[in-house]
């Protein structure tokens, strides 16, 4: 069916700064699912959507997180609280964590710091086990006149689905399609760069769950960071360039000998260069408040690609 643009709202988080994260509204026939819901600090904006399109909070029947790194999946608990009627649906691997989130806070605490970690994301509390369930690699979800299908998609994060709406034949592609597209960004190309956040990142199966999007033939993917795209095909070209640009730099980090501190700042530096021909490649004009976000980013990554880096090391020699 052609795409109804009233029955996907995106919903601008105010994640660090303006469209950088968005979570999705999907309305159907009166009920509402959110796909990826950011922070415990976006909740009243997700909430006011719903409001805005004249639901209430009971009429949510499906909260589903792509993944559960925090800016996707960290207002889950907050969410559910407020809507007492829907079910959280994520990959199999997401289930424990949302039901005991003890181990992913500890993790973030670990790698981001306490501090941040409150700041950011606290608080996160359990869930009910009986209001979540994983959902299975090609599930089907048939919700009103539209069905949705689970695909489950690794190489940013081991538990990544996207989804597939058949109503928009759209894909919800959470971080698997990349980061950083902005609509409103002056550029040629879209501007899309591989995110290598700790601590899965695996080109090869990076690549496999972007053909697997492409494949669907969706006419849109709608973007964690950020918004709806319609150049599927050149965006996934674009993907595929930046994971290539990452996957070498993992290698080489590898093969360095470089460990902990010394290895991170390797990898920003090399990172930091990939990012320059990415924007280069793209045509991309961006301004002070991107070059936040990209710092950030690259940070991020570079501790990724680090921790890679010296696990393979583990893995060859152990």
């Amino acid at each position: 069916m052609p795409s109804d643009p009233t029955s996907v709202t995106t919903i601008d988080c105010h994640y660090l700064q303006p469209e950088h994260a968005a979570a999705y509204l999907i309305i159907e026939q009166g009920r509402a699912a959110f796909v990826d819901n950011n922070t415990v600090h976006a909740i009243p904006l997700l909430l006011k959507a719903l409001d805005d399109h004249g639901l209430r909070p009971a009429d949510v029947a499906y909260i589903i997180p792509t993944h559960l790194h925090l800016d996707h999946g960290g207002g889950t608990s907050a969410l559910a609280k407020e809507c007492p009627n829907a079910a959280v649906l994520a990959h199999p691997r997401a289930v424990r964590h949302l039901i005991d989130p003890s181990r992913l806070i500890q993790g973030v605490k670990t790698v981001y710091g306490e501090a941040e970690f409150n700041r950011l994301y606290a608080p996160i509390s359990p869930i009910d086990a009986a209001r979540v369930r994983g959902v299975e690699d090609g599930e089907t979800l048939r919700f009103g006149d539209r069905v949705l299908t689970f695909m489950h998609t690794p190489g940013h994060a081991n538990d990544h689905i996207c989804i597939h709406d058949s109503r928009s034949n759209g894909v919800f592609t959470g971080d698997t399609f990349g980061v950083e597209y902005n609509a409103t960004r002056p550029t040629k190309r879209p501007f899309l760069m591989c995110s290598s956040a700790p601590t899965d990142f695996d080109p090869e199966a990076a690549r496999a769950s972007l053909r697997r999007i492409v494949g669907t033939g969706a006419d849109r993917v709608f973007m964690a960071h950020y918004g709806e795209l319609t150049a599927v095909r050149e965006g996934a070209e674009v993907m595929l360039e930046s994971i290539g640009r990452m996957e070498a730099i993992l290698k080489d980090a590898t093969a360095s000998g470089l460990t902990g501190a010394e290895l991170v700042r390797s990898c920003e530096r090399r990172i930091r260069a990939a990012v320059d021909e990415q924007i280069a490649a793209c045509g991309t004009i961006m301004e002070e408040a991107g070059w936040r976000t990209l710092e950030t980013g690259i940070r991020i990554d570079a501790q990724g690609i680090a921790y890679i880096a010296e696990k393979s090391r583990i893995g060859c020699h152990g």
